[in-house]
């Protein structure tokens, strides 16, 4: 099977017309590849727009993404509460998140998107994460890691978490499976890895202040679960950069900013091969002239036909 990973679109229309086009490219280039599956983990718009979101949408299904058999998203914090758009904006930004009713863009995000969460299991229709579905030989896993506003844990409503009970239905959920063939795949948005400190001056004291405002909190029980059930590995997004690590064990892959930052760079799609006994992930690189760059991001290799799922059988 061949899945291909984006993540943190920022589709923008009002303030940013040009990540519009080059979106579109992204997503017919990846159905080019004739990929079986679509993950997008989260920020899918950059400021929360209902028009943003449902103009992605339509996007999607031109492209043949227009099911939960093709396509599985989760959330990013920007779907439920936006961004600051201009420098001005940091200021009054946390009074904005204030305001935000959490549950209702939620809603709204589930809702355009639903056509994905069809066919998914999840514990009850008031609890739709986190989910799971089956695609081919991949048992794939929906976690919303995104939490409400707090004037002091959350002033930038860009930290994370998975709560209490969320987490306790995610084991319920995979004990159930503990004992099937299937790869593991967990799409969430938030890291798990230390921010880089890659830039100096006032570049860098901003880099300071996102190690603390865009956390995942608790991820050490997360990692603990994954571990208990074999999660082979865990898709997300949130910080901008293409990386593969691994903590704990587990193998971690983020499609960082797909299209954010395209002028003089590229668009960046993770293109991951399921075969019987392996998982590998190439990234490919598009570049503005179009050239096309691909390079192995890990190769991951089991001892013996472990996942010999039932429809490799």
């Amino acid at each position: 099977m061949k899945l291909a990973h984006i993540s943190d679109l920022h589709l923008n229309t009002l303030f940013n017309d040009s990540n519009l086009l080059r979106i579109k490219r992204l997503i017919k280039y990846i159905a080019s590849k004739s990929v079986d599956h679509l993950v997008i983990s989260g920020d899918l718009a950059d400021n929360a727009d209902e028009s943003d979101l449902l103009l992605l949408k339509k996007l999607l299904i031109k492209e043949g993404f227009n099911n939960s058999a093709k396509l599985t998203i989760v959330p990013g914090n920007h779907d439920i509460f936006g961004c600051p758009q201009k420098p001005t904006d940091i200021f009054t930004f946390p009074d904005r998140c204030k305001e935000v009713n959490y549950d209702e863009k939620l809603s709204m995000f589930n809702q355009i998107f639903s056509d994905s969460f069809k066919d998914t299991i999840t514990f009850s229709k008031e609890f739709p994460y986190p989910f799971i579905k089956i695609v081919n030989d991949i048992l794939i896993v929906g976690i919303n890691s995104i939490t409400q506003y707090s004037k002091y844990k959350n002033p930038f409503a860009s930290n994370g978490e998975v709560k209490l009970h969320q987490f306790n239905i995610l084991n319920e959920l995979l004990q159930k499976y503990n004992d099937k063939d299937y790869f593991k795949v967990v799409v969430i948005h938030h890291h798990f890895n230390k921010i880089k400190n890659t830039k100096r001056s006032i570049a860098g004291i901003w880099q300071n202040i996102e190690k603390q405002t865009m956390k995942l909190k608790k991820k050490k029980r997360l990692l603990s679960l994954f571990n208990k059930h074999n999660v082979d590995i865990v898709l997300h997004g949130h910080i901008h950069y293409n990386e593969f690590y691994e903590r704990k064990g587990i193998s971690f892959l983020n499609a960082g900013a797909s299209t954010v930052g395209y002028s003089g760079r590229s668009l960046r799609v993770n293109i991951l091969y399921f075969e019987p006994n392996e998982i590998k992930s190439e990234l490919h690189k598009i570049t503005e002239s179009g050239e096309i760059k691909v390079e192995e991001l890990f190769r991951k290799v089991y001892k013996s036909n472990t996942k010999l799922s039932p429809n490799f059988i």
